[in-house]
């Protein structure tokens, strides 16, 4: 008697092969690759043919998504999967008539790697036409950003002074940071700090805080300065981009005189949390009056008998550049000039500033899907080219899937990468 397999009820394995390919196949489609895939044939000219081009870099497309880190994870995926090299654009009659093999070898993958490199301002072409996509296509797109940076680490262990850049097995671009975690002691309730060194790289990120996409990226060694790449971001918007900024949030790390004074420049409000530099200091008075504040733009009216009242926050006053408080049918200015890191356009103890501040969290959100959804945290690499053209390719592939859910009249999904 010929026994037929059965599938069980509760196996889940062809659904998410399934899920793998329709997300794989919504970001092909979504890229606007013509321009890259006419130069890379360019560059390979009347070399060999045996695999094509645009099937290679689709590869690489969708390599973060199916969870590989390295080519030869990739390989074996697609060597196994016949649906994904379809889907790539391989053709296996070729390999069934001894034309070539199943999958391209990894020299192949190494030299569209080396291509890639080369015109990698193309990939952040595409990158920006994307972009344009989303200003298009989604209401006040670019209105509320947030600035954040991502540390990943590189393949090499450490620097080796006496290696070279043509040398594949050492890493000269990348550099040691030391990240800062603190922490309230159980025993005593002290702030004390941990302190962990890495080794690599970082991409620095600005982005839409409501939809939760990419608008500038710059990935630099570990341990360039975080406020510059900041400035450098708002630089390079177009006019008409930088326009639409409305507000600028980021963690206390960015905080400091110049970045505010910066941000009012090109008038945006900076939503910038506050760090505590006053060492002996609870308060401060505001010129001479019975108005007081503490470093983090709490106002209090101090009356005869010594007791703080907090004051009514009434609004920022842009003509005069000061803020409006009230107290006892009283209308009190405080001049943004006395102290710009506590007195910004949004006060800081406002409810604005804290419903703004919180929406800073969509860039921990998006630097989680790009550990998680696109296996960042798992990728190593070595040389800052490398690096660049990695992060280029996931910012494309985010930006790709976001369009593609828009295209097909399903918004909601935009921030969606695991699941269609």
């Amino acid at each position: 008697m010929k026994i037929i397999a059965q599938p069980t009820v509760f196996d889940y394995t062809e659904i998410e092969i399934l899920g793998d390919l329709e997300r794989c196949k919504l970001l092909i489609e979504n890229v606007p690759d013509e321009k890259i895939v006419n130069k890379l044939k360019e560059i390979r000219g009347k070399g060999r043919n045996d695999y094509p081009i645009e099937a290679v870099w689709n590869s690489f497309l969708i390599m973060p998504l199916v969870e590989c880190a390295k080519v030869e994870q990739l390989r074996r995926e697609l060597s196994r999967n016949s649906d994904l090299r379809k889907l790539c654009g391989f053709n296996d009659m070729d390999y069934y008539f001894g034309k070539c093999k199943l999958v391209p070898p990894p020299k192949a993958f190494t030299n569209m790697l080396n291509n890639l490199k080369k015109i990698e301002p193309m990939l952040k072409e595409a990158f920006y036409e994307l972009r344009e996509f989303m200003y298009e296509n989604l209401q006040d797109f670019g209105k509320d950003t947030g600035e954040d940076g991502k540390i990943f680490l590189s393949q090499a262990k450490g620097i080796n002074n006496d290696g070279d850049k043509e040398d594949g097995r050492c890493d000269m671009d990348a550099d040691y940071t030391i990240k800062e975690h603190y922490y309230k002691d159980p025993k005593d309730g002290t702030t004390k700090v941990k302190k962990t060194t890495f080794f690599g790289y970082r991409y620095h990120l600005l982005a839409d805080v409501n939809h939760e996409l990419p608008i500038e990226y710059t990935v630099t060694p570990a341990s360039k300065g975080e406020r510059e790449q900041l400035k450098k971001h708002i630089n390079m918007l177009p006019a008409d981009k930088k326009e639409k900024i409305e507000t600028l949030s980021a963690d206390k790390g960015y905080d400091s005189e110049d970045i505010i004074t910066f941000l009012k420049d090109n008038e945006i409000k900076p939503i910038i949390d506050i760090r505590n530099q006053w060492k002996d200091e609870t308060t401060r008075q505001y010129k001479d009056t019975n108005i007081v504040y503490t470093f983090d733009g709490k106002v209090y009216y101090v009356e005869s008998n010594g007791e703080y009242i907090p004051m009514k926050y009434l609004g920022y006053d842009k003509t005069k550049d000061k803020l409006r408080y009230c107290y006892n049918g009283n209308v009190y200015s405080i001049e943004l000039s006395t102290n710009p890191r506590v007195f910004t356009p949004i006060a800081r103890d406002s409810k604005k500033w804290k419903r703004l501040y919180n929406k800073r969290t969509a860039l921990e959100r998006i630097n989680g899907r790009f550990d998680r959804d696109f296996n960042l945290e798992n990728n190593k690499v070595r040389g800052l080219s490398k690096a660049t053209v990695m992060i280029d390719i996931m910012m494309i592939g985010m930006m790709a899937m976001a369009k593609g859910h828009i295209v097909n009249k399903h918004p909601e999904n935009i921030r969606k990468l695991k699941t269609i």
